[in-house]
């Protein structure tokens, strides 16, 4: 298996095959589906020895829907899987010290819940009305009546909600629609991603689907380009844009996000993940630590428990206002945020000759390319590196062992099951 998922093979002829859905040590017949010079993209034409972990995937839309691509093996294989392709890539590295760690990488964290894990999903519309997911490699949408990824609140309130005329109406003029969970109350947000801007009837419709038990509590109307309308609420409940979470940290946290922010989607396997980092950081109550692609303060406040100082950078305005509330809220004070391009807000650090003990990075998928000098000047002793690419975290890592960083601990934890996706939590220290 490798990197997103697929099982390779290499013909007799030397041509390397990527399969969908295979798995290791399988004997199929493949149908062809993209042809390259080197390289052929293929499905399972017949399966003629399977592998003893291959399940019946229980999702009725699998192999359409271009979400899932495990469902057909046991969860522990599918942990076994996202190892191994870690484990290849920290293989192939030019980098002496990374082949060696392919050999030792402990197992994949599992998560505690394989399905009905996620408090957020974003279904497709298309003109046709159908309300779901793109099919697989496509933009044709499947109309989908419920998802086993997301929490049960989501998918009654999708069910619900596909009965309610006002919501129809509604959806005909989405392209996309979040549907979220609150966890601080279990209460269920609709944000619309509207093709124009909202007119006065879409709007009368978004507030009459809050009051009319459809199951929403909250009604967000977006337009590229223009300020969103709403939230539109019922008389009693939930209000705002922001959704709140507790960290079972000691003491717990209240952290909240703008609906249309980021956050984890896997609740409980985030808390195993802020515990990771916490243990691996090490936060004395004389460090200083800097949180470069802070977000709303998923990593920075429960360090702030322990550190003398916390310092975040995020590029996006609206996180950096939950972060600086976030911190209010839990009395934090010294905590400081800034709203700034991460890589030059680290130079500008740099510059001051700011220094931290302790550096936690958390990038987007593309990860942090030639950002490794900078981190070298910027960082004391340890730097904890959360990536959600494996592909990109292992070119970053190269780049830091040249720097002076040896690697520490490298652990892999799987946020997003019945997926290739793979978070990864390394732990790094200077010389």
């Amino acid at each position: 298996m490798v990197n997103g998922g697929w099982g390779l093979a290499v013909r007799a002829d030397g041509k390397t095959t990527l399969i969908r859905h295979g798995l290791p040590g399988e004997t199929i017949t493949v149908a062809v589906e993209r042809e390259r010079p080197q390289l052929d993209f293929a499905g399972i034409a017949a399966l003629i020895t399977a592998h003893p972990e291959r399940i019946e995937p229980p999702c009725p839309y699998y192999g359409s829907c271009g979400g899932c691509d495990l469902q057909h093996a046991s969860y522990p294989l599918q942990c076994a899987i996202k190892r191994e392709i870690l484990a290849d890539l920290l293989a192939r590295s030019p980098v002496a010290e990374l082949r060696c760690r392919a050999a030792d990488l402990p197992p994949v964290m599992e998560a505690p819940q394989p399905f009905g894990y996620r408090q957020r999903i974003r279904l497709q519309v298309d003109r046709n009305g159908a309300i779901g997911f793109h099919r697989r490699q496509s933009h044709r949408v499947i109309d989908v009546h419920r998802c086993l990824l997301a929490r049960d609140r989501i998918n009654q309130g999708l069910l619900e909600l596909r009965a309610n005329e006002t919501f129809l109406r509604l959806a005909a003029a989405a392209e996309t629609i979040e549907l979220l969970v609150d966890p601080a109350d279990d209460s269920r947000f609709a944000s619309f991603h509207l093709r124009r801007p909202p007119r006065s009837s879409e709007r009368s419709l978004a507030e009459r689907l809050c009051h009319q038990h459809s199951g929403v509590q909250r009604v967000l109307l977006r337009c590229r380009g223009l300020p969103d309308r709403g939230p539109y609420a019922a008389a009693a409940g939930p209000t705002g844009r922001q959704l709140t979470m507790t960290v079972p940290t000691v003491p717990p946290l209240q952290l909240g996000w703008d609906v249309s922010g980021f956050s984890q989607v896997n609740e409980a396997q985030n808390h195993a993940l802020i515990a990771l980092v916490q243990s691996l950081a090490r936060v004395s109550g004389v460090d200083r630590v800097l949180d470069l692609y802070c977000g709303m303060g998923n990593f920075s406040l429960p360090l702030a428990t322990t550190a003398a100082e916390v310092v975040g950078l995020e590029s996006q305005a609206t996180a950096i206002r939950c972060a600086r509330q976030n911190a209010e809220r839990n009395g934090l004070h010294h905590l400081h945020f800034r709203h700034c391009d991460v890589a030059a807000g680290g130079a500008e650090l740099a510059r001051q000759q700011r220094r931290f003990d302790v550096v936690v990075c958390d990038p987007p998928r593309q990860g942090m390319p030639g950002l490794a000098p900078l981190l070298a000047d910027l960082c004391r002793h340890r730097l904890v590196y959360v990536s959600c690419d494996p592909a990109t975290l292992c070119r970053d890592l190269g780049d830091l062992l040249a720097e002076g960083f040896a690697l520490q601990a490298i652990r892999p934890i799987d946020m997003f099951p019945q997926t290739h996706h793979l978070e990864t939590v390394a732990l790094l220290e200077k010389h």
